[in-house]
């Protein structure tokens, strides 16, 4: 069930009213928070099941972003920016913030690059702990952060190709938000109209 609370399986199953398939779930799934151990991701018929291996962390979040990685199995159409999220707690952290990443030397969007949170506002905080909140751009540079707890944060990109989410190779490019976000949402309303 999407934003589930008090979760305590480490294995998710989602039914699909087609066939499906998985292409490339080591490169395009983000389970957030990082995960030590890469979650086994598959598809039979027309379930998807991820197994988280690691131990799931009391009163906390999880988001499994698939991006395009599920696909239909006749045609390969992708679902796009499909996620599910659930909490191991009485309450969930739901609230998204999105962006688009561009290339300083020519404003290009870039594409496949990590963005990550990190509430530690340390300036070293990115050298030493993987990202608290990761995406991942798209083919044109937009990227969403799911499970985003109230609080302060700074923001990075990353190129990081080995994903401990953090900087740990200097021939990483990256990127960073000098100031520090406070996500915040208001709630809204559309009235519709009714014609008899």
């Amino acid at each position: 069930v999407f934003n589930a609370t008090n979760v305590n399986s480490n294995v998710i199953e989602m039914v699909f009213d087609e066939l499906v398939q998985i292409e490339k779930p080591n490169e395009t799934v983000i389970v957030t928070p990082h995960q030590k151990r890469m979650p086994v991701i598959r598809a039979v018929s027309n379930r998807v099941q991820v197994e988280l291996r690691d131990t799931l962390l009391p009163n906390t979040t999880y988001t499994i972003d698939f991006t395009s990685a599920i696909v239909d199995n006749n045609e390969k159409n992708p679902l796009e920016k499909f996620s599910i999220s659930f909490s191991t707690g009485d309450i969930g952290d739901y609230v998204a913030g999105s962006g688009k990443v561009l290339a300083a030397n020519n404003l290009e969007p870039v594409k496949g690059i990590y963005v990550g949170l990190h509430s530690n506002l340390d300036d070293s905080a990115f050298i030493k702990i993987p990202f608290e909140r990761i995406s991942r751009t798209n083919e044109k540079g937009e990227f969403t952060i799911r499970g985003v707890a109230p609080g302060k944060y700074r923001i990075y990109a990353l190129d990081d190709v080995v994903r401990s989410y953090k900087y740990d190779n200097q021939s990483n490019a990256i990127a960073f938000l000098d100031t520090i976000i406070v996500p915040s949402f208001t709630p809204a309303s559309r009235t519709d109209t009714l014609f008899n």
